[in-house]
């Protein structure tokens, strides 16, 4: 932590703090309000909340390994404002890995993840918590007020909704994975769910990488508006579209043909008791076998 945040009056600090948290809260509210009519367990919606933590600090030992391994070498760009290859291109895939890697082992066995809007719902949580721990990381580094309220602004519509779409794109492609009939589908569907998300997160890193840098004229700033849009048209197109399949998949409803592989409600509901069962006579088995 920068020595000058801790140099802040109160004041000043309640001002960062207000502009670092409550957008994303904001946002969390957002989710939550959009899952109203089907809510999720307190329990799933602390573990994507309060996730952020862990990623970060798994997603700097991976980088650290990769940076000692020397694996990455070279730059990218030659000039002052260099950029390695790793920062690039590698970053944001190991960003991307570590939150699917969450919502795999925490969330995506979990019975209440029981419909295709829940992939919606706790894969942008958890990259919601990434982003904003993110953020406040980077602000408290800053070395004025100044520089710490206009960076988060900045990331306020930037950054975070980046993260946010990236965490849509992925819950998209984990859920049509959770509840796809075919086994190709669900292996095409799971590398989906890191590339897409690793791939719009690499073109950020890029085109800010280069076009930032040359923000100073009016154009430029026209330039980066329309990308962030794109940014956000692109998480909005997500949402339409699970939000689509969810109300089929709920009402057992026909699915396009594109998407015809995925089952509906009553399907998945079979094949859970399904399960259920099996594991439940495998219990019997080995308990007879020992008794």
């Amino acid at each position: 932590m920068g020595t000058a945040f801790l140099n802040l009056d109160m004041s000043k600090t309640i001002i960062i703090i207000l502009l670092s948290v409550v957008p994303s809260l904001l946002l969390l509210a957002l989710i939550l309000y959009s899952d109203r009519k089907s809510r999720e367990p307190l329990l799933m919606i602390l573990i994507c909340a309060f996730s952020g933590a862990f990623t970060i600090c798994l997603s700097l030992i991976i980088d650290k390994l990769i940076l000692k391994s020397h694996l990455i070498v070279g730059d990218l760009f030659t000039d002052s404002n260099t950029y390695s290859i790793y920062r690039i291109m590698i970053l944001a895939g190991v960003e991307e890995y570590v939150k699917l890697l969450v919502l795999y082992l925490f969330l995506y066995r979990n019975k209440a993840f029981d419909d295709i809007f829940d992939g919606f719902v706790y894969s942008s949580i958890i990259a919601l918590s990434f982003s904003l721990i993110e953020t406040i990381l980077y602000i408290i580094n800053e070395t004025t007020f100044n520089d710490m309220s206009s960076l988060a602004i900045l990331r306020n519509f930037t950054a975070i909704p980046l993260h946010v779409t990236c965490g849509i794109a992925m819950g998209y492609f984990v859920s049509l994975e959770k509840f796809a009939k075919d086994k190709r589908k669900k292996v095409i569907n799971m590398f989906f769910a890191l590339v897409i998300p690793t791939l719009i997160h690499t073109i950020y890193n890029v085109f800010f990488s280069i076009v930032s840098f040359q923000a100073n004229s009016l154009s430029s700033i026209i330039v980066i508006i329309l990308f962030i849009l794109s940014v956000y048209f692109i998480g909005i197109m997500f949402i339409l579209r699970t939000n689509a399949l969810n109300k089929i998949f709920i009402t057992n409803g026909l699915f396009p043909r594109k998407y015809d592989f995925l089952m509906k409600k009553n399907e998945f509901v079979y094949k859970e008791r399904g399960n259920y069962y099996g594991a439940w006579c495998l219990l019997q088995k080995y308990i007879w076998n020992w008794l």
